[in-house]
Formats: structure tokens, C-alpha cells, sequence
């Protein structure tokens, strides 16, 4: 039965497509109400259920007789009982026991982390903490949006889990900790919070703390929380957006605190580390990014990890989407939706690579491209230009304009034109076109 749902599937989507998406999808389990399916990671598992799930419904319905819910989790998701509370002997088992209090991404590990200069000396220490819990305590770790916090700290749980399998190890938002103590004093039932978080975990991470400013009762239960456990030897690793200095309306005993351990700041990966931080993203959802291409995303998007990742995926959907090749000019095009401009070396500048191309593909130069010339090879190729410019290095007509010399709507009339021939897929237009574009494409791999 499995089988038969796989298989049918598998018909009902392209070759490409079940290499590109489905090559780790496998069926887990068949019961009366749900189908569960299993993937790789999330973004896998989230592009899967948008774009394929009436696919994956069909095929479950054709081999059950009717329409069942289906759910895909990650390959490696832990799947614990909530009632499983009690002593556990086994090792595979005990190691699982601090996942059951920490909901964690499986993919912020250290492995994962890549190092750079200049935060080689943070991950070290976030490395030590994990292997030697209190020997910095508390670890507080500040700095801005998007540079990875989040990330560090989940590692830091996830190997000291590994090293320390008996140790109970929480993860936390401080908005988590505020709904739980609100949640408490609803029912009236203070205490059983207050164990939680003093009495229940060896070691308490806890996230973006600075979003307790302005809220000075959490701030007072967090301060005697921090005291408990502190003076218990347990270890206390805070984030926060900020320098404990900068955390407004936080008392100064609760600032002091957070400054009688370990205080490191992370920093804005350069562009040499954001380079490999895209090639390991786009490993990540197996994919392998030229390095052209992940240049140039290193040196368009700043220290931001979330919208680098943003743009990487949004790169592969576009490349799955419309079977195109992921390269330069398909991520200078994704690249304008983020930054509404490219910075691309010389070399690669898309204008100099069409005019190159063009010249060895029909003889017709960049002087007379760019002159009055109503000659219909030079026409062409000049519609040509303007057509791969915008369509395939994401220019805007002005853009294009600007850069040609031309009239705005000669650029319009022109793109027009070539996407006619191009869309019908054969013709010589069609043919030049494909000519030009492997060219340049062999250009940008290899600088």
C-alpha cells in the first residue's frame, strides 16, 4: 500500500521535480485518520505542502478509497509521548529527555555555524559553555538583527544535550517566560512556575530578552529566577539585541547581573563568511550555489542571515518554478526584489557580458548597438540586449534605458518583441538567444 502511494505519486509530478523535492520524502506510516510522510528539513517539508499537497492528497485517496489528512514531519523529528514523564533507563531514551522540554530547530547545531574572523573568539566560548556548563555564568551574548543569536544559543542547547544527556536543558523566549507566568497567575497556581523554571532545568537559555522592557513585574520574577539557579551552580545563557547597559527600564541589579559572567557581542559576518554561509544555506536544501552566484549575494545583502536565506530560496523556487538554471544573471534578478540595485564586479557586469556575447555570436559591435543604426542585424541585436537585461539580470526599464542610451519605450517595445520569439521556443531568434546566453553563462562561471 505504502508503495502504491509513493509510486503514484511519483507519476503525477516530473522527473525533475521528484529529484529536486520528493528525493528524501518517504512514507512513515498509514493510520485511520492520517497519512505521515517524512522530509528532510523545512523548507522542504513547507514547499511541499503548498505547492504539492492536492498531489499528495490524490494519491492517498486513490489507494484508500477516500480523501485522509495527511502531515509531513522532519526525518529526524523526535516524536516523544507528552506522557512520558517518567524514569527512563535507556540510553537512546535518556539522551531524548531534554528535547521533551525544548522545542529546538534541528538545524541551528555548531556544525552548522559558520565561523569567521570575527566571531571566532564568540563561538569558542559558546563551545566551552556546552562542553563545560558554568564555567561562564551567565553567558550573555548581544547584538543585531538577523546575525545568528538565535542560532548559537540553540546550538549550544542541542550539544550540551549531547555531552550531558541527564541534564535538563530549557530553551525559552522571554515572551514564552512572560505568557507562562501571566498563564500562572490565572490559576492561581504561582508556585508550580516558579519549580518550572528554578527547580526543573539544569540549564536555562533563554532568548530576546529585551523584550521584557517596560514590564518590571516579569523583570522582578526573571531577577529571583536568575539568583535561584545562579547560586545553584546552574548555568544561565541570556540573548538579547542589546548591550544589558542599553536594556531601558531593566533595575541596574538585574543589569549587573547579566554582566558578572561572560559578556561577548556578535558581529556582522564580512563578505568572505557570508560567502560560505550561502554556499552552506543553499546546501542545506541541496542545492549547490555556483560561486559567482554566491558571491554576489555576499556582497549585495549585509550581515542580515535571515535575508540572505531569503533571497537563497527564493533563488531556488524561481530556478524550480521555471527551469532555470541557477546563475548570475537569475540571482542579479532575484537579487533587485531585495535590494532595488546589484553591485556586480567589472567583470561581470551584465551590460559588458550581452555586448561580448553578442559580438562573437553576430559580429556586431557595442559602438554600433548603441548608434542610430536601423539595419536589421543591429536592430536585433540591440533588442536582444535590451530583452536580456531585463529578464534576465532583473534590470528596470530605466535602468536599461540609462544604460543603452535608448528611448523608454524603445526599451518596452523591444522586450516585447524578443519575448514573443523567446516564448514560442524556436525560430532564430530563439536560437541567437540561446547562443548568447550560453556564452554569457560560461562567463560567469568562470570568474
Amino acid at each position: 500500500m505504502s508503495n502504491s502511494i509513493i509510486s503514484t505519486l511519483k507519476k503525477k509530478v516530473s522527473k525533475k521535480t521528484w529529484d529536486n523535492w520528493f528525493s528524501t520524502f518517504e512514507l512513515k506510516e498509514v493510520e485511520e485518520e492520517k497519512v505521515v510522510f517524512s522530509v528532510a528539513n523545512l523548507f522542504i517539508k513547507d514547499w511541499l505542502q503548498t505547492k504539492y499537497g492536492g498531489a499528495i492528497s490524490d494519491s492517498i485517496a486513490e489507494h484508500l478509497g477516500k480523501k485522509i489528512p495527511f502531515e509531513i514531519i522532519y526525518k529526524n523529528k523526535a516524536m516523544p509521548s507528552e506522557d512520558s514523564t517518567g524514569p527512563q533507563t535507556s540510553g537512546s531514551l535518556l539522551k531524548r529527555k531534554p528535547l521533551m522540554i525544548s522545542n529546538l530547530n534541528p538545524e541551528y547545531t555548531f556544525g552548522n555555524f559558520v565561523v569567521g574572523s570575527e566571531n571566532k573568539a564568540l563561538y569558542e566560548v559558546a563551545l566551552d559553555v556546552a562542553q563545560s556548563p558554568g564555567k561562564y555564568n551567565p553567558f550573555f551574548v548581544y547584538g543585531g538583527v538577523g546575525l545568528g543569536k538565535t542560532h548559537l544559543l540553540q546550538a549550544i542547547a542541542q550539544e550540551t544535550m549531547s555531552n550531558f544527556p541527564d541534564k535538563k536543558v530549557l530553551y525559552i523566549t522571554s515572551e514564552q517566560f512572560m505568557n507562562d507566568m501571566i498563564q500562572s497567575i490565572k490559576e492561581n497556581n504561582i508556585q508550580k512556575f516558579r519549580d518550572h523554571y528554578r527547580k526543573k532545568s539544569d540549564i536555562l537559555l533563554i532568548d530576546d530578552i529585551q523584550f521584557l522592557i517596560g514590564k518590571k513585574g516579569v523583570q522582578n520574577e526573571f531577577f529571583h529566577s536568575f539568583n535561584e539557579l545562579h547560586d545553584s551552580g546552574k548555568q544561565l545563557i541570556i540573548c538579547s539585541d542589546r548591550n544589558p547597559e542599553e536594556l531601558e527600564t531593566f533595575h541596574s541589579r538585574l543589569k549587573s547581573r547579566f554582566q558578572m559572567g561572560m559578556l561577548m557581542s556578535i558581529q556582522e559576518p564580512q563578505p568572505s563568511t557570508r560567502f560560505h554561509i550561502a554556499k552552506q544555506l543553499a546546501q542545506r536544501e541541496s542545492v549547490s550555489l555556483p560561486d559567482d552566484v554566491a558571491k554576489v549575494l555576499a556582497d549585495n545583502i549585509d550581515g542580515n542571515l535571515r535575508r540572505l536565506r531569503g533571497a537563497i530560496i527564493k533563488l531556488i523556487v524561481h530556478s524550480s518554478v521555471f527551469r532555470s538554471q541557477i546563475d548570475l544573471s537569475l540571482a542579479t534578478q532575484i537579487l533587485q526584489s531585495f535590494t532595488g540595485s546589484v553591485n556586480v564586479p567589472v567583470s561581470q557586469r551584465p551590460i559588458d557580458q550581452i555586448y561580448s556575447a553578442i559580438e562573437k555570436i553576430m559580429k556586431v559591435t557595442r559602438k554600433e548597438i548603441e548608434s542610430g543604426s536601423r539595419s536589421k542585424d543591429i536592430v536585433l541585436a540591440r533588442q536582444l540586449t535590451m530583452y536580456i537585461l531585463k529578464n534576465h539580470f532583473g534590470k528596470q526599464v530605466t535602468e536599461i534605458a540609462r544604460e543603452t542610451g535608448k528611448q523608454h519605450s524603445t526599451v518596452i517595445h523591444s522586450v516585447k518583441k524578443i519575448d514573443k520569439s523567446v516564448m514560442m521556443g524556436k525560430g532564430a531568434t530563439k536560437l541567437l538567444f540561446d547562443d548568447i546566453m550560453g556564452i554569457i553563462s560560461s562567463s560567469s562561471a568562470a570568474v
